[in-house]
């Protein structure tokens, strides 16, 4: 789109207060794409999108034209159409054809408006003319006589009417401008006119004109908000976002083409990180960011709402043209800077959402933190919602003991200190990399790539929050949040994401986070680094980490800032502190992220040696039902299968014995995992300890004798 040309022509507005008024000019364009799609639904009604103009009642003589094509030639509008014709006499109520043609009809025609202030736009046709495939221009003869007759009469049928759109336009400044009198706002409105009609390379243009009334200069559009207005603010752009979400989610469930769905998404995502930007300004009378944002990013999403309205019968085109116009409005306004008074009101913003969509089944302007059913089947990602069938780690173990009810809080509910940070690191880095390798297997990576994908992940980690989804503040474990939103081990922004994700789940459970972190980077891999070929810049493969990571932190538009030399500077630290971490890791130091949270380098290296240690044995039910029915043991979890039951055994850090039995509930069987044999129950209350985040639940091996049922094979 081309920027709004906006004149700062200072006329007498005509106001006994002296009042100086600026001339405002809006581009109003009807490309050429959507122009033919209004000829099409007003002229070709017939099969096919074709029109038979000979209007031979007895069906002789046709003349079927089609598939109109429009374009700039010498400053004039050029039609051509396809033409079908057959002439016959008609003999005894028998035809008899004397002619069979096709090739295609050209106009050359000056678009024309009826006036000014209730404009009708319509095509004045200058020439006709014929020619047959070979293009061979036809001047005489039958045909060219019956056709020409009938040609003309067809164009000047066509009309665009525009009054709509200036309606659409009084309507929105009446809402926009709270600060102009009535008066003004009511000259304002009076002055709307669209002229200088003229025919350019990609549309028909022309110019909406409006004088509006600068405000005298005052003191407190310098002032901050105070609490009421700063209330009434966040009201506005919540609503602001929720209508640019709506639109999006409007045009991407028409559009034929994955492409511009894709593009949806991406002007979405990028809108919701820069509006994290723009609610980070001050904020004062004088100076509001948000709006800025809005109409930006309005003007990004028109070119794309074009080319699914010209590709959908379903869309409206008239009222494209007047959204597009009220967008252009809204930014001409906005140009003009703090004297013009814009606001654009809650109000404003439901005439924005009527002229979208006069009857919506939803509200347009709720502001809505939970997920979105439709932005998920619209865009999707692999989805979290649903259990996971591994069975492993928190929200998923199907426990049904007692210990059960603390189990899925071990990571969940920790903030380690230094003396825990051995084993808190090595659950972290076991969560990252099955997050990573799970998320993975939708799609198909090769090794190279898988590796370099699990090295994002603990470096991404790394980077927004050292591995932590917790902090402690006024003696509270709380989730470890930034002022602009984000939140959790991963940094989710709960503003850019809501609606994808449970906010809730998000904050107070890490292997939810982790997923959600791990997904939004596999698809800006997959969906842009790799796809926009950022490994065949200098730094190969690396740079697919880099890239994506650019995406993570400053939305889809960012893609290439970590190669930007003109990068903004706190970026540019950013992007180099996310190398270095993610060379630490390439080389297998990822455990160096200890540092951050206090570790000294002993517990980094403990760590790393035990990481994969794994444990002595596993037992089955024969080695429980030996043991001494008085002895004690520790109950660790309950699982569906004896496959999930093993790798959460091998995913513990500790060495020792453990056995695995099967016990039937409710007809099915389920797989419990016991920890070690202890003569005193004093024994066994030592070794609870070392799992104190779990806190197992101390048993006899009686109990555990009388419930379970043999499964007549090893585990």
């Amino acid at each position: 789109m081309k920027k709004i040309k906006t004149s700062l022509l200072i006329l007498l507005f005509g106001l006994s207060s002296g009042i100086y008024a600026q001339t405002v000019q809006v581009p109003v364009k009807l490309d050429y794409p959507l122009l033919r799609q209004l000829l099409l639904m007003q002229l070709f009604n017939g099969p096919d999108l074709t029109v038979d103009i000979a209007n031979d009642p007895s069906g002789c003589n046709k003349i079927i034209l089609s598939d109109p094509q429009l374009s700039e030639h010498n400053q004039y509008l050029q039609i051509n159409i396809r033409v079908r014709a057959r002439l016959s006499i008609e003999f005894l109520g028998n035809c008899t054809n004397i002619l069979h043609w096709q090739g295609r009809a050209e106009f050359l025609s000056t678009p024309k408006i009826s006036s000014p202030d209730k404009p009708l736009l319509y095509l004045e046709v200058i020439d006709i003319q014929l020619y047959t495939p070979q293009n061979k221009r036809i001047t005489s003869g039958a045909l060219w006589d019956y056709a020409k007759s009938r040609l003309l009469p067809l164009l000047s049928q066509f009309k665009v009417d525009l009054r709509p759109t200036i309606k659409e336009i009084r309507g929105l400044l009446s809402e926009v401008l709270p600060r102009h009198s009535s008066t003004q706002i009511e000259q304002t409105l009076n002055s709307l006119q669209i002229q200088e009609l003229r025919v350019e390379k990609t549309n028909v243009a022309a110019t909406l004109f409006f004088e509006i009334a600068d405000l005298p200069k005052t003191k407190q559009q310098e002032t901050a908000l105070n609490e009421q207005e700063i209330q009434l603010w966040q009201t506005k752009w919540q609503s602001m976002d929720a209508l640019i979400t709506y639109t999006v989610k409007r045009y991407a469930s028409t559009a034929k083409l994955h492409s511009l769905r894709d593009t949806l998404f991406e002007i979405l995502i990028d809108a919701r990180y820069q509006l994290q930007e723009a609610l980070s300004e001050k904020i004062t009378h004088a100076n509001d960011p948000v709006r800025s944002w809005f109409i930006n990013s309005w003007e990004r999403l028109v070119p794309v709402l074009r080319k699914i309205s010209t590709e959908t019968p379903e869309q409206t085109p008239l009222a494209l043209i007047s959204l597009v116009t009220a967008t252009d409005a809204l930014h001409a306004l906005d140009q003009l800077g703090p004297t013009v008074g814009l606001d654009i009101s809650t109000a404003g913003l439901r005439r924005l959402a009527r002229i979208l969509n006069k009857t919506p089944t939803t509200n347009p302007l709720r502001y809505n933190e939970a997920i979105d059913p439709e932005l998920r089947r619209l865009f999707p990602f692999p989805s979290i919602e649903k259990p996971d069938p591994t069975g492993l780690y928190f929200d998923f173990w199907p426990m049904s003991s007692a210990w059960a009810k603390t189990s899925n809080t071990r990571l969940n509910q920790w903030v380690p200190t230094r003396n825990e940070l051995h084993e808190y690191l090595a659950l972290i880095r076991h969560l990252l990399i099955h997050s990573s390798d799970t998320i993975a297997k939708s799609a198909s990576l090769n090794a190279a790539t898988l590796k370099l994908y699990r090295h994002l992940v603990l470096t991404t980690a790394w980077q927004e929050s050292c591995w932590r989804q917790y902090v402690i503040k006024q003696n509270q474990r709380v989730p470890l949040s930034s002022g602009t939103g984000d939140v959790g081990i991963m940094q989710i922004n709960e503003r850019v994401w809501r609606g994808f994700y449970n906010i809730h789940k998000l904050r107070w459970d890490i292997n939810y986070n982790v997923t959600a972190g791990s997904e939004v980077l596999l698809n800006y891999l997959l969906k842009y680094a790799i796809r926009k070929k950022e490994d065949q810049h200098q730094g190969g493969l690396d740079n697919l980490a880099r890239a994506t990571y650019s995406a993570y932190n400053g939305g889809p538009s960012q893609l290439s800032r970590y190669r930007k030399s003109k990068a903004h500077p706190p970026h540019k630290k950013i992007d180099a502190a996310f190398l270095d971490k993610y060379k630490t890791v390439q080389q297998g130091n990822e455990l160096q992220v200890g540092q951050c949270l206090g570790a000294e380098k002993s517990v980094i290296a403990k760590t790393k040696t035990t990481q994969t240690i794994t444990p002595k044995s596993i037992q089955n039910e024969a080695w429980i039902k030996s043991r001494n029915k008085n002895n004690y043991t520790l109950q660790l979890a309950v699982f569906s299968s004896t496959k999930t039951a093993q790798k959460f055994i091998h995913n513990n850090s500790l060495s020792g014995t453990f056995a695995i039995y099967r016990i039937l509930k409710n007809g099915k069987s389920n797989y419990g995992i016991i920890y070690g044999q202890y003569t005193h129950k004093s024994g066994a209350e030592k070794v609870k300890q070392k799992f104190k985040q779990s806190k197992p639940w101390l048993r006899q091996f009686k109990d555990i004798q009388g419930v379970m049922v043999e499964s007549h094979k090893h585990p």
